[in-house]
């Protein structure tokens, strides 16, 4: 059961990505958590939210095909990763253009309150086609 009920953390979470449901998006993590992406590291729910709520505002369209989850439940704990392919579509009038990216995510979860979070994930770029994709710069810097 708890390895399924992390199976749905990870699909859940990455679906409030495709809604762009930020809170929901921020909900899959523990308030200290951490993700990192193309070398930038977000820590806590807000900065994790706001990450993709600025990187992925250019796109109409998102879809991400979550796939061969890896899951090791140890009590509490859980790690594992699992691949996914993220489809980003700019102008939703021109479908046919968009950035794809093929892309491993590592993660550490844990159990609170009865709930699976992430502790951390962290993700690995594997291949890029289509159109260009990079994430937003922060308005502070890098």
């Amino acid at each position: 059961q708890a390895e399924r009920d992390v199976v749905r953390l990870i699909r859940d979470t990455w679906a409030a990505i495709d809604r762009k449901d930020w809170a929901a998006y921020a909900g899959g993590f523990c308030e200290d958590g951490e993700f990192e992406i193309m070398g930038d590291r977000r820590r806590g729910r807000a900065e994790i939210a706001a990450g993709p709520a600025r990187d992925l505002a250019r796109y109409d369209a998102l879809q991400h095909f979550v796939m061969n989850e890896i899951v090791d439940v140890d009590g509490d704990r859980a790690s594992g990763q699992w691949y996914a392919l993220a489809v980003h579509v700019p102008d939703a009038a021109d479908p046919g253009a968009h950035a794809d990216v093929g892309l491993r995510y590592r993660f550490r979860a844990r159990r609170e309150d009865g709930a699976w979070r992430f502790e951390e994930a962290v993700i690995d770029v594997l291949w890029t086609a289509g159109m260009s994709f990079a994430i937003a710069e922060r308005p502070d810097g890098p």
